[in-house]
């Protein structure tokens, strides 16, 4: 009976890592795909800590203040540790220099290069070198169709369930940690890294943090 207490003693403190270690603010300026894929891992989480990991949407046309955007939230609640900016490269410009600026403002991103979609594809298959997101999206709609038997929509609310279901979460991560240090090794500048991801190390910790294992 000791030895029973004992497990369910650290199972419930396993879950409490979320909590002690501040709570997640996920940026995006995306309305549809970004937001409903990380309100799907928001779902599973238990409902005692839905409240560590908030999702804002950046509408502002102008991507350059979504740090000073997050910085603001980040001021509104002492909880919020962990910031992750989640942006495409799509049509930025500045998008090297952004992701610098954040990272001095001590907040992570999650970029794709060139769009979410690459790191939607990671579920199904290995990340090609597609540079335009229009590209990019329309492989990866043959792609999930092929694999779901389904038609891929922006406004899908059920993303993230379908892709576990599909897919593969463990593997989506493996391959997106492999695209990004093989191309890491010829070139440093996100915006030159087509076809790669960091949208995964926040997956990964987020799945370490609230031990989101099947």
């Amino acid at each position: 009976m000791k030895k029973a207490n004992r497990l369910t003693e650290k199972r419930s403190e396993r879950k409490k890592v979320f909590l002690r270690s501040g709570a997640y603010l996920i940026v995006t300026d995306a309305e549809k795909t970004e937001k409903n894929y990380f309100e799907g891992i928001k779902n599973i989480i238990p409902d005692s800590l839905k409240n560590d990991l908030q999702i804002k949407i950046y509408s502002n046309k102008a991507l350059s203040k979504i740090i000073d955007f997050a910085a603001e939230e980040r001021n509104k609640d002492e909880r919020f540790r962990d910031i992750w900016l989640v942006f495409d490269r799509d049509e930025v410009k500045n998008f090297d220099e952004l992701i610098e600026e954040a990272k001095e403002s001590k907040m992570n991103v999650g970029w794709s290069n060139p769009c979410f979609e690459i790191w939607l594809m990671s579920y199904f298959k290995n990340l090609e070198n597609i540079s335009t997101s229009k590209k990019c999206c329309d492989t990866f709609e043959k792609v999930f169709q092929d694999n779901t038997g389904k038609k891929y929509k922006k406004s899908e609310e059920e993303i993230y369930n379908i892709l576990c279901e599909k897919g593969n979460e463990n593997k989506a991560i493996e391959r997106s940690r492999e695209k990004y240090h093989q191309v890491r090794k010829e070139y440093s500048k996100p915006s030159k890294m087509i076809g790669c991801t960091t949208v995964y190390k926040l997956v990964e910790e987020l799945k370490k943090k609230i031990e989101l294992k099947k």
